[in-house]
């Protein structure tokens, strides 16, 4: 994981981002080492005033994300656009169709590799079901026990086909992937099940299951759904006045169609004159920014609402005198009163969380340069702090990076970790001057 924080005014923009990365798959006593000499921004170049910053996954299919935006700086050279909309759009398109980087074989590997993590959860799954449907039933028989594979299969394809296309997407898609994969999924199939028995309808909506999860939005469904890289672009366009910040969720491609989906648009205007824009993890600064920690809150109502709608029935259950319709008015009148209490709860949370965020971003938007900087640093610095000195293993720390992209100045770093001694990589002067 990461901190990382993106903070605009109509003069300029500020990004700032730790440098912990994780590496999971380690001994089951170290399952997870943490190093802390990462980049995650990555400017494009002076010709552009624009940025990219990344999260979670450093890697897109396996490639490091500094070598795709190598690639794309390559590719647009000088060329600008009008907006930071623009660029994004563009950074899609690339990232969609860079066969350089990512060759067919590349794009099966990972639709086929993915395949066989969701064809091993659905076989626990069985188990799963076998289990719930004995302690339900007490007991199962053989033909029972048999009909849990297509029952489980069937219940998820449902699920599946309920669920919505992502950005760019099609039922085309589906059939184009399925059809395309199909012998790879077949051999998927047969060494994932075994000996299993599946219907031939499961079999085809085994084959289908990966293409939908490819190309639907499923939430909590998909066990990969942790496994992407969070693409963060910010910076002004050539036409733009004030800055932009978006942020797309980046999964993978398959026949060179990429799922992704946009999370994040935050923009300067004349209404809104500034913004405050954290991403990955960001506890700390929510409670900077509002005056309380976002999950104790929760806890508070939960607690106060469960007081407040058990008491009086308990209350009201005890008295013997009271026959059972009186009982039920007096609990429907407490019930109306406590639905406001709790409404009105919520909404003095509310104006106190703003009491503390409005003056903030007030203040920000006169910030100048260097301490809109200072204020991103230090927001990040927060969330390090808080992991350092807690339990919780250290996914946030290290050296943060800060930068500054303003119309005038373009890109320019405040602080930024080197990963050589810098007396030792003079830049050569020299270099170009035949052709100046």
């Amino acid at each position: 994981m990461t901190a990382e924080i993106v903070l605009m005014n109509r003069e300029s923009l500020a990004i700032a981002a730790d440098s912990a990365v994780s590496v999971m798959g380690g001994q089951m006593d170290s399952p997870q080492k943490i190093f802390t000499s990462a980049n995650k921004i990555f400017p494009l170049s002076k010709a552009h005033a624009v940025c990219f910053m990344i999260f979670n996954y450093a890697t897109f299919m396996g490639i490091p994300w500094e070598i795709i935006f190598t690639a794309y700086q390559k590719k647009i050279g000088n060329l600008t656009f009008p907006t930071t909309e623009e660029y994004a759009k563009d950074f899609i398109g690339f990232l969609a169709s860079m066969e350089d980087l990512v060759p067919p074989e590349g794009e099966e590997y990972y639709f086929i590799t993915n395949s066989y993590n969701y064809y091993a959860s659905i076989r626990q799954s069985f188990m799963a079901n076998a289990d719930q449907l004995v302690k339900t039933s007490g007991g199962i028989s053989e033909e029972e026990l048999l009909k849990v594979p297509d029952s489980t299969i069937q219940g998820l394809y449902d699920a599946l086909i309920a669920a919505p296309f992502v950005t760019s997407m099609t039922e085309e898609d589906v059939t184009i992937l399925s059809t395309q994969y199909d012998r790879a999924l077949a051999q998927a199939i047969e060494k994932v099940f075994e000996s299993l028995p599946l219907s031939d309808l499961s079999v085809r909506q085994l084959k289908s299951i990966p293409a939908l999860f490819f190309t639907k939005s499923t939430g909590p469904l998909d066990i990969l759904s942790n496994d992407f890289s969070g693409v963060v672009i910010a910076g002004f366009g050539e036409k733009d006045i004030f800055p932009s910040v978006l942020s797309f969720r980046v999964e993978g491609r398959s026949n060179k169609k990429l799922k992704y989906s946009e999370k994040k648009h935050a923009t300067i205007t004349l209404k809104n004159g500034a913004e405050i824009v954290p991403f990955a993890q960001h506890e700390m600064v929510d409670i900077f920014l509002s005056g309380m920690d976002s999950a104790f809150e929760q806890a508070l109502i939960k607690t106060i609402a469960e007081t407040l709608y058990s008491f009086p029935e308990d209350m009201i259950d005890s008295i013997e005198e009271l026959s059972d319709e009186m009982k039920r008015r007096y609990k429907e009148s407490f019930q109306t009163n406590t639905d406001e209490i709790m409404k009105n709860l919520t909404q003095s949370l509310e104006n106190y969380r703003m009491a503390n965020f409005i003056p903030i971003v007030n203040l920000m938007i006169a910030l100048p340069k260097s301490d809109l900087a200072a204020m991103a640093e230090s927001l990040v610095n927060l969330t390090s702090l808080k992991r350092k000195i807690s339990m919780q293993v250290e996914t946030v720390g290290g050296p943060v990076d800060v930068a500054v992209i303003s119309k005038q100045d373009g890109f320019v770093w405040i602080k930024k970790k080197q990963y050589y001694p810098a007396a030792l990589n003079i830049p050569d002067t020299t270099r170009g001057r035949e052709n100046s």
